[in-house]
């Protein structure tokens, strides 16, 4: 399945994308958000060491409830030990989730991540309410997408 909403008309088109061409590797559904949606990132440890370093500036590329990708021209430690914070606002939602880097790779602008976030339930749900908000903006007539996030928040609140 591939959703661009850049094909529907209205003051909301070009908010995501989705596809899920590799779904069968993921457990959650993850949004490609298709504008530049500026995040910082802060480095909390890595193992025993606090390192005193302002947050840098990246780009988010797509979003789970469980994880995200991100683009930078920064190098970061992809360790075990080392946790990051994320903060970004969408949707006038300020979010802030701890998480690991499980993955990088360089491309055509410099270096891209992808984080596994390490949140309680309660920012989960704050982020799957983000995503559905996202989706429902952006797609308010595909009923099939919309139920696959509701049971993804179901399975949140039954844990």
């Amino acid at each position: 399945m591939t959703l661009d909403s850049s094909e529907q008309s209205g003051p909301f088109n070009r908010v995501l994308t989705l596809s899920d061409t590799r779904l069968e590797q993921r457990r959650q559904i993850r949004l490609r958000l298709a504008g530049p949606v500026l995040a910082s990132i802060h480095i909390v440890r890595i193992g025993h060491v606090r390192p005193v370093l302002p947050p840098a500036a990246v780009e988010l590329v797509d979003l789970s409830p469980g994880g995200c990708s991100f683009r930078t021209g920064l190098r970061f430690p992809v360790r075990e030990d080392a946790i990051y914070r994320m903060e970004w606002q969408l949707e006038g939602m300020s979010m802030k989730i701890k998480g690991q880097l499980v993955w990088h790779r360089e491309d055509e602008y410099g270096f891209r991540y992808g984080v596994r976030f390490a949140s309680g339930a309660m920012e989960t749900i704050l982020l799957v309410r983000l995503l559905n908000a996202l989706i429902l903006k952006a797609c308010p007539h595909q009923s099939r997408i919309h139920r696959l996030y509701r049971s993804q928040l179901d399975q949140v609140l039954r844990r």
